[in-house]
């Protein structure tokens, strides 16, 4: 048995909370909402999907958030591995461990028993910190628990591996072995604000599809097929879930991405001077609506609500569109 020496932290979103967990590892201690914002988390996906239930998902995290966090300090880009089969993928895995290295790991948490949940969720992010080569079992660090989750080979192989929509899954990892404080954290808060905002304009191309501010144009043109859908109901909720409570602290990461600003600003005089925070905090707001709203309509839909949420995105989009636009030409 191998477990590495961990102080586990929980958080609001697995990712954050992840990176958070690793540095702290290192001896380095930043808020989470500092490791969502220099991770460049924010961002949006509209997919339609073929053989599953939601027909239709949005998402509004920007892919890579991870490797990005850790590329920033490494002299060579920081990137998911992917594996072939579940052989090399294990052997490598234990192979990081034992070199005391933490591993990040994308499963879907439909095969991680401990959530108990009936519902695909492709890309969830834990960290490996630990083997029990007797048992078969491996010990994972997960946003939402305190104690170290105690998983079965069998049980973490299918999790690494899913290939539900809209992210499959081909066993992705990449691993840290060391980590510093940022030896200018004012500049790097700065140029990662500017780079999540040009990432966002240019969009971000991953294997859930494009994560860019213009996907919203796409569900803002689509949203009126939702109320004609079999399975509109479960959209609408679904949709409500990914914003409002899904591992996003509210508002489909705008939050969280607020507070990051509001941290940012007292150690940047220019962010503070181009009042990024309250731009976002209004932003943030309107997911929120946004997010009530269509949990009203997976309840009691009227053409009404419809029109009153689709002119909330709308709005969204523009405010959105203004704030990234905004970064570009004065950050």
């Amino acid at each position: 048995m191998r477990i590495l020496e961990w102080n586990n932290l929980t958080g609001v979103h697995c990712g954050s909370s992840a990176i958070r967990n690793v540095i702290n590892f290192f001896g380095v201690d930043y808020p989470e909402e500092i490791c969502f914002g220099i991770g460049c988390g924010l961002g949006f996906f509209y997919n339609k999907l073929s053989k599953s239930k939601p027909s239709e998902v949005i998402h509004l995290r920007a892919p890579n958030m991870e490797p990005i966090f850790f590329s920033h300090q490494s002299k060579e880009k920081v990137e998911w591995i992917s594996e072939k089969n579940n052989e090399i993928a294990e052997d490598k895995l234990i192979s990081e461990l034992k070199r005391n290295h933490p591993v990040f790991l994308q499963t879907d948490l439909y095969y991680l028993k401990y959530y108990n949940s009936n519902i695909h969720f492709p890309g969830h992010v834990v960290v490996c910190v630990g083997y029990d080569s007797g048992e078969n079992n491996f010990y994972l660090s997960d946003t939402n628990f305190n104690e170290l989750q105690i998983v079965s080979s069998k049980d973490l192989s299918l999790a690494r591996s899913s290939k539900a929509e809209p992210y499959p899954l081909s066993y992705n990892w990449f691993s840290i072995e060391s980590f510093k404080p940022f030896q200018n954290l004012k500049k790097q808060l700065e140029i990662s604000i500017k780079l999540n905002s040009q990432n966002f304009i240019n969009g971000q191309n991953s294997l859930r599809g494009t994560s860019s501010i213009f996907s919203i144009l796409d569900w803002i043109g689509n949203f009126h097929m939702w109320s004609h859908y079999k399975d509109s109901a479960n959209i609408f909720k679904f949709a409500y879930q990914i914003i409002v409570k899904r591992g996003s602290k509210g508002s489909g990461f705008r939050c969280i991405y607020s507070d990051f600003l509001k941290l940012a600003q007292n150690e940047s005089k220019k962010i503070n001077d181009l009042k990024l925070y309250p731009k976002m905090s209004n932003i943030s707001d309107i997911w929120m609506d946004i997010g009530y709203g269509l949990k009203d309509l997976s309840k009691n839909y009227t053409k009404k609500s419809m029109k009153k949420v689709l002119n909330k995105i709308k709005d969204v989009y523009i405010e959105e569109l203004d704030y990234h636009m905004f970064i570009k030409d004065n950050l």
